[in-house]
């Protein structure tokens, strides 16, 4: 259940060194990656979590991070075809290592409506960034170019990442959306191999 979207964004990532990061407390995460929100529920580039069990985009806001950083808000902006709840940028530092794990995104859906897709697109890329991915005991890794995504249930699909760098630094956009309904822009992004600059 990976999707790797045939689509592929350019763009600049300089701007990311600007960024201040907060590290996470999650205990997955807690130790091995640092993040700052695009988007959360309380509108704070601090809040990378949910308060309720099912996450509705309506319940969740932009950051300042998106209005005072042009390159941030244009590939926010590019993704206008999902519906997104959490938006983020995670930092993993050289050496650094996130353990195989899922999430519990969907425990509470009901229905299609409900469930929650992760998308991960590659703001830096280097082959000792290792994106690492387990589904009905197959076990799979593989890089990401710079613009490059992979979409995945959290819930169903164990998921880790390592840095194997001695010097560089991972950053991912993190994004959280509906999948159902499926939108076209969503599919056309899945199903056309293009480069897109943003």
């Amino acid at each position: 259940m990976l999707l790797k979207p045939k689509t592929k964004l350019k763009f600049t990532n300089d701007w990311l060194k600007q960024l201040k990061f907060k590290e996470h407390s999650d205990y997955d995460l807690a130790g091995h990656v640092s993040a700052i929100a695009l988007k959360s529920e309380s509108g704070s580039v601090f809040d990378f979590y949910r308060t309720n069990p099912l996450e509705k985009p309506e319940n969740f806001k932009l950051t300042q991070l998106y209005y005072k950083i042009n390159e941030a808000r244009n590939l926010v902006d590019y993704f206008d075809f999902i519906e997104t709840t959490r938006v983020r940028i995670h930092k993993q530092e050289p050496g650094k290592q996130i353990p195989l794990h899922s999430d519990d995104n969907n425990v509470a859906a009901k229905d299609k409506e409900d469930l929650r897709l992760r998308m991960l697109t590659a703001l830096t890329a280097s082959s000792d960034f290792v994106y690492q991915f387990e589904y009905q005991d197959k076990y799979q890794i593989l890089s990401l170019d710079q613009g490059e995504s992979i979409i995945f249930d959290p819930d169903r699909v164990k998921h880790g990442m390592m840095n194997n760098s001695k010097d560089k630094t991972r950053y991912c956009l993190v994004q959280i959306f509906k999948a159902y309904p499926q939108q076209q822009g969503l599919i056309e992004f899945i199903q056309k191999k293009r480069i897109i600059t943003i």
